[in-house]
């Protein structure tokens, strides 16, 4: 019989302490991004993306009361550069065109300030995945003349990345929220591919950084 009782016992306190656990949210949004490229201090390093980007990012945590606090993941349509050595006058170079995709992975938080105004902020990494293609092309610069074989390369870098927004609740249902946002993100995309004159991708050109305005909506579950 004490035993029948302790098992009751230890049943209804998991279920109590199941009941006490703050439930888990989720928030997906999706918007246009506008972006410039910090830390292009040459012509050496040309920015050719496209002024209109998509994005998408997604939060999954554990809500507290007027705080939401998990992880964050996030995408954009790809970044493109293209990129030369140092020339002279007269001298013909080779030509880089690197592709750059990036994923934010990091720590997410999510204030309700009331009204249905919400404010969140993120901090972890960007991993920029670079593809860089050179086609074959003559060259005729001080260090070497002559044609060059087509080449193409594929490297990544992990870099420091973070972001705030600003939302409102536009519509709340029992299925859940639908928001609109603007978001501010700064993401580390690390150095971009140049090609010596003499045919191989070489070292990469300074650590840049993608700074971006964005505008969308999102729903949380």
């Amino acid at each position: 019989m004490r035993s029948a009782w302790l098992i009751v016992g230890i049943t209804c306190a998991a279920a109590t302490s199941h009941a006490d656990h703050p439930p888990i949210e989720g928030r997906v949004a999706v918007g246009v991004r506008a972006s410039r490229t910090a830390g292009i201090q040459d012509f050496l390093v040309g920015d050719t993306s496209s002024p209109v980007r998509g994005a998408v990012d997604g939060i999954v945590g554990v809500r507290f009361g007027r705080f939401l606090v998990g992880v964050r993941a996030g995408i954009a349509t790809p970044l493109r550069y293209n990129s030369t050595p140092q020339a002279d006058s007269g001298e013909t170079v080779p030509v880089t065109f690197s592709t750059v995709y990036p994923v934010d992975l990091g720590i997410a938080a999510v204030m309700d300030t009331g009204g249905g105004v919400w404010v969140s902020a993120w901090l972890g990494a960007t991993l920029a995945f670079i593809h860089a293609s050179s086609p074959a092309q003559h060259v005729d610069s001080i260090a070497f003349s002559g044609d060059i074989a087509a080449t193409s390369s594929r490297d990544h870098n992990t870099s420091l990345g973070f972001g705030v927004a600003l939302g409102y609740d536009l519509v709340r249902t029992v299925h859940g929220r639908f928001a609109g946002f603007a978001a501010i993100d700064v993401e580390g995309i690390g150095g971009i591919p140049i090609r010596d004159d003499q045919g191989p991708i070489g070292d990469a050109s300074n650590g840049l950084s993608c700074e971006s305005l964005t505008l969308g909506v999102a729903y949380a579950y």
